[in-house]
């Protein structure tokens, strides 16, 4: 496994953990909430430097989803249990690979 080098202010192990949750918990909320029309593009965003950025309204809209989201349970090889366990675990067991390489690390895989 390849770590993110860390430059001053950016959190590269925190890349490197959040990246195998990207898709199947961020990246399929936030396509969720614009198909459904949760957030509205005039209400909840800033235009701002050639970017897009959530304002307080939309963060307020999304960081609801977000945690109900994490609520939800999901199948594992342990059985069902909710997505913020799943996110423990694998902390965990990053933490260990980070102290220990000589251990192996398996990241989540969607199924």
């Amino acid at each position: 496994m390849i770590l993110s080098r860390g430059l001053e202010r950016h959190a590269a192990l925190a890349s490197d953990l959040i990246e195998e949750f990207r898709a199947p918990i961020i990246d399929s909320l936030v396509t969720y909430l614009v198909n459904r029309r949760f957030v509205d593009a005039g209400n909840d965003f800033v235009y701002s430097n050639g970017g897009c950025f959530l304002n307080d309204s939309g963060r307020r809209k999304y960081l609801k989803a977000f945690l109900e989201r994490m609520e939800e349970e999901i199948e594992t090889d342990s059985g069902k249990q909710p997505k913020w366990d799943l996110l423990n675990q694998q902390i965990k067991a990053y933490k260990q690979f980070v102290y220990n390489p000589t251990e192996i690390y398996k990241p989540y895989q969607i199924r």
